[in-house]
């Protein structure tokens, strides 16, 4: 059975069409149409699938599955809020495509979906008790207790990036301060070197760089380097990465954290002194908690491996 998946972002659409084994038989990616609201996103989307389809001349899909960047009720296919495309506000995204391809249509928000293809496809398949955090623009997650999905009351479990590290530290989008998101995801470790300028001018590497190229893949890559900055910022941040992981061991005990994202690309410069880190934080909680790198196709697979969840 040949599945149909989209990675709805504020700058990028993925699409792919993949199978129940987790296996990616095709892809495409195109700026999102944003400007364009419901309707432009819509009929993107349908036109990338049909695109797809004939490119990798598929006779007939099975399901869809959505993943979103921000909250969706699920059940009904509504994307509750869209802080980066104007217009999805309570929209339901997989009405109209329900009524083209003729089959079901699964929405998930991107993170939880990333969490089910760890369980179904990644390091998740070994563990019963697991937790996954994304670590890219924003930090979110997901949590699977007893091998089954922890979604909360309210479907908002996993929000890791919105626990406090450091009162009264800098503000979070989400209205809170020293939030672990504002601290450590990438947008948050590009403000802390972008802010400092006194500290950029004496770098030997950030002083000749244009703050607004400067990122999280440039602040590792400047640490490796030997920027005495980025080794600061980046040791900083392996240290707040450090609390949270630990508040997260103490509160739901799991036999593993599964970090993927962006930031989960810098390998073992950033797992090796976070491990070491965590273990050091944990003090006389210590526990044999496993902290693993997560799929590289994380995403990709997320989109169908919502629509194989659903349905266990």
């Amino acid at each position: 059975m040949y599945i149909l998946g989209y990675d709805v972002g504020g700058t990028k659409i993925s699409t792919v069409i993949g199978n129940e084994s987790g296996e990616i038989i095709g892809k495409i990616v195109r700026r999102t149409a944003r400007e364009y609201g419901k309707t432009g996103i819509t009929e993107q989307l349908i036109s990338m699938g049909e695109d797809l389809i004939e490119k990798k001349n598929i006779d007939k899909i099975s399901k869809i599955g959505i993943i979103f960047a921000g909250p969706v009720d699920s059940e009904k296919g509504v994307i509750i809020s869209s802080p980066n495309i104007i217009g999805l506000k309570n929209y339901n995204i997989t009405e109209e495509l329900k009524n083209h391809f003729k089959v079901p249509v699964y929405l998930q928000n991107d993170a939880i979906a990333s969490t089910i293809a760890e369980k179904l496809y990644g390091s998740g398949k070994n563990y019963s008790n697991f937790v996954y955090m994304t670590l890219s623009t924003g930090i979110g997650g997901g949590i699977f207790i007893n091998n089954r999905l922890y979604k909360g009351s309210h479907g908002m479990a996993g929000e890791f990036g919105h626990m406090v590290i450091l009162p009264n530290g800098p503000l979070c989008g989400c209205g809170r301060r020293g939030c672990l998101e504002a601290l450590a995801s990438g947008r948050g470790i590009t403000r802390r070197v972008v802010e400092n300028i006194s500290a950029i001018k004496n770098s030997t590497i950030f002083s000749d760089m244009n703050p607004g190229d400067i990122d999280a893949k440039e602040i590792f890559a400047a640490k490796e380097s030997g920027d005495m900055f980025a080794q600061l910022i980046v040791e900083e941040t392996i240290y707040y990465l450090a609390v949270g992981l630990v508040n997260i061991i103490n509160a739901l005990d799991p036999d593993a954290i599964i970090i993927g994202g962006g930031i989960s690309r810098e390998g073992d410069n950033l797992f090796k002194p976070l491990r070491l880190a965590v273990k050091e934080e944990m003090k006389s909680m210590k526990r044999p908690v496993k902290i693993i790198k997560a799929l590289d196709n994380g995403a990709d697979l997320g989109c169908i491996a919502i629509t194989q969840y659903e349905e266990m």
